[in-house]
Order: structure tokens, then C-alpha cells, then sequence
């Protein structure tokens, strides 16, 4: 990872919440803000959500979400 801290925001673009903001938020709470973003995993305890492709989509950065109860308990950025 190149360091370079994430921040995503809601439907309207005026509230932001930063990657290190997600741990212990629940998933409802957050959800809106992963709206303009396309879905790669959905499941119960983890959810993966594309957060920018390269070369035609065959390399993707991800962001996954790993949930306990609808609460996310630690993410990760990968390529």
C-alpha cells in the first residue's frame, strides 16, 4: 500500500468518513457511503467493495470490510 489514506462519501458528496473511521461503525450506518462503489462480495462477514480498476478492470483496488454481528471489526486495501 502507498500509504495514502482513503476517504469516502455520501450520495451527496458532503459527509466524508475516513477508512480508519469504519472499525466498530455497524454496516448500516455506512452503507450509504459505498452506494457509487460496485459490490464484489457480499456475505454476512465480509463484504469487498471495487474502489478503482486499471488496465480494462483486470487489476482491481479493493476494499474489504470484515463484519462481526453488522459490525465492522477490521478492513484492508488491496490491489
Amino acid at each position: 500500500m502507498d500509504g495514502k489514506e482513503y476517504y469516502f462519501y455520501d450520495r451527496n458528496q458532503r459527509v466524508s468518513i475516513s477508512e480508519h473511521d469504519l472499525v466498530g461503525k455497524e454496516i448500516d450506518e455506512i452503507e450509504g457511503f459505498f452506494t457509487r462503489y460496485q459490490v464484489d462480495k457480499l456475505h454476512t462477514s465480509e463484504r469487498i467493495y471495487v474502489l478503482k480498476k486499471y488496465l480494462f478492470g483486470m487489476f482491481k483496488l479493493k476494499l474489504h470490510l470484515y463484519l462481526n454481528d453488522d459490525t465492522v471489526y477490521d478492513y484492508s486495501i488491496k490491489m
